[in-house]
């Protein structure tokens, strides 16, 4: 196990030292430079303190990380493709070294030098969010921060798509037409999407089920969005009420006069559920877990129309959930993750074919990934029974199903959005991406080379 290790790392080093060599590195370090320092001074954001990180995190975060993960690939294709084709491999197979030996020494090589890539890129962002929080003076609501998110308590889309199908089969409201599967898809969508409905004069409550207790003297935030029939824009009034479960006796009310279509956000201060009242010997809880919230529609029945909210998405309360820092780690963790399997891919790809083939495959395959997750989430059941669909189909399910776990995350988004990146859902992807993939593309990549060798020696 000794020797295994002092070949892996030390073909690690060479393949690090080979690449340092190379301009490639160093231009993609100033193309990343010039992103980071160029690219906000080229796209203004709205002005305000939330537009900036909005361009920080979106764009320029974005950018790089394109630019890293084709770089990566085409990076990786190269690799054991320009050793065949100039012979030098000869030189290395005759070594006491395995061929899994050199393919996870190479890929090491690439991860370490995409977790360089990827720590400037991201203190490059942290340092500008820095440098504007000190020139533009920032209110202290206005940093950025790490938030869980949390939904109201209801049953998941597929059990209501159950709970429904079955009252259709009570009432044999059932379409003949479809499948029982094809239903369950099409009612299960509809139960993501669905919306309440709320008439002015008539209100809405919510119970909320914390998995991640709300520490007394913290603040609670409450994230709602309105829509109308239409996505008209309308005036809403009404009024939030917060109920803290484990502290009955007080509830807040907080007024809102907005429109539809804004993301009505506001905080309160979870100090203020304590009884004014209550004895000063009654021991109250620190730590609370289950909240009531409840919307009164008040806008006036002959001026306002009634208004919609889709109640699994555009329902939310949030607590503190660290600090941001570590969030943007997490970000950069799924990022780096992410690379890793492109290395992987690509490694693959060049122990198979030379390298101007392999980095066109690899492009292909990378918009085959795009673009294979939209197509198996609309597939219907008459594309699927027609056999000269079935070919396309097989392909788009085989990528989207290699790649699902990838491309589910997007930590951009919730670094955006301060919302704190879930450690399940984030150490589930890095499992795929830097465990399982690699292992069979590394088995993939070593038999064919393996192969490949053996029939130029012939």
């Amino acid at each position: 196990m000794r020797g295994f290790f002092i070949r892996l790392f030390g073909i690690t080093g060479l393949a690090l030292r080979a690449s340092l060599r190379t301009r490639t590195v160093g231009a993609i370090i100033v193309l990343l430079m010039a992103c980071i320092l160029l690219l906000p001074c080229v796209l203004k954001g709205d002005g305000t303190p939330a537009g900036d990180l909005q361009v920080l995190f979106t764009y320029t975060l974005g950018f790089a990380f394109g630019l890293l993960a084709l770089a990566s690939l085409w990076t990786a294709c190269s690799l054991f493709a320009a050793e065949i084709d100039s012979t030098r491999i000869q030189l290395t197979v005759v070594k006491p070294v395995r061929m899994a030996e050199l393919w996870f020494g190479k890929w090491l090589a690439l991860l370490i030098l995409n977790g360089l890539a990827l720590l400037l890129v991201y203190l490059g962002v942290y340092a500008q969010i820095q440098w504007r929080i000190h020139r533009d003076q920032w209110e202290k609501t206005d940093y950025p921060s790490s938030r869980y998110v949390f939904r109201p308590v209801l049953p998941t889309p597929a059990e209501e798509a159950k709970a429904v199908y079955a009252e259709m089969a009570e009432a044999g409201k059932l379409p003949t037409n479809l499948t029982k599967r094809a239903i369950l898809r099409v009612l299960e969508e509809k139960a993501s999407e669905r919306y309440s409905i709320l008439n002015p004069g008539e209100e809405v409550s919510w119970t909320f089920q914390f998995d991640h207790p709300l520490t007394l003297g913290d603040p609670l935030t409450v994230r709602v969005r309105f829509d109308t029939e239409y996505s008209t824009r309308t005036h809403i009034q009404g009024t939030f009420r917060l109920i803290c479960e484990e502290l009955p006796g007080t509830v807040i009310d907080v007024p809102v006069s907005d429109f539809s279509q804004n993301e009505i956000e506001f905080a309160v201060d979870s100090n203020d559920f304590i009884p004014a009242n209550a004895p000063a010997s009654q021991p109250v809880p620190r730590d609370l877990r289950q909240f009531r919230l409840i919307f009164a529609n008040q806008s006036h029945s002959r001026e306002s129309s009634a208004i919609m909210v889709r109640f699994r998405q555009d329902v939310a309360l949030l607590t503190p959930g660290g600090p941001f820092e570590v969030n943007l780690v997490r970000s950069a963790f799924i990022h780096w993750s992410v690379l890793g399997l492109f290395s992987a891919l690509g490694l693959t790809l060049s122990a198979c074919l030379s390298f101007p083939v392999a980095a066109f495959t690899a492009t292909l395959l990378l918009l085959l990934c795009m673009l294979g997750n939209s197509v198996v989430s609309v597939i219907a059941e008459e594309d699927k029974a027609d056999w000269k669909n079935k070919p396309g189909i097989w392909v788009s399910q085989a990528i989207h199903y290699a790649t699902v776990h990838a491309f589910r995350e997007s930590p951009l988004t919730a670094v955006t959005r301060n919302e704190r990146i879930d450690t399940r859902r984030m150490l589930s992807a890095a499992s795929w991406d830097l465990v399982l993939m690699p292992l069979y593309l590394a088995a993939l990549g070593c038999v064919v080379l393996t192969r490949r060798e053996l029939a130029d020696a012939d």
